[in-house]
């Protein structure tokens, strides 16, 4: 026999089920699935839709951290084209200022100038510089 209490506890539970009955029902409906699916066959196949919205959420995580991975690969990109730019740029300067004619305008202020003749070669004999 079954006391008032026992059904008190149960009413509860069975208001609770009744409500998440009604929800996935009106989603089901809402979506214009509740023809093909029921609440029994969303039940029994629960941990399938848990898996199935689990990697859904794996999938946009990682199609976030890919759209960011090929931002920060673009934006470092640029950045080593800059840098290249700019080292052209002193090199080339390097080389302008590098010339011998670049050099000598440079240089008249402080009284060096270029030499007019060769250098001079400077022959030592074999024996002559040795302890020999």
């Amino acid at each position: 026999m079954i006391t008032e209490e026992e059904i008190i506890i149960e009413a509860p539970e069975a208001k609770q089920q009744n409500r998440v009955q009604r929800i996935i029902e009106s989603m089901l409906h809402l979506f214009g699935i509740d023809d093909f699916i029921s609440y029994a066959q969303v039940i029994h196949n629960f941990l399938f839709v848990v898996a199935i919205v689990f990697v859904g959420v794996l999938e946009i995580f990682n199609t976030h951290l890919a759209v960011r991975l090929n931002r920060s690969i673009t934006k470092k990109q640029e950045t080593i084209k800059e840098l290249r730019w700019e080292y052209m740029t002193v090199k080339t300067d390097m080389n302008q200022k590098s010339k011998q004619s670049v050099l000598q305008q440079v240089l008249e202020p402080y009284g060096l100038k270029s030499l007019q003749e060769p250098p001079k070669k400077i022959e030592v004999k074999k024996g002559v510089l040795s302890n020999e």
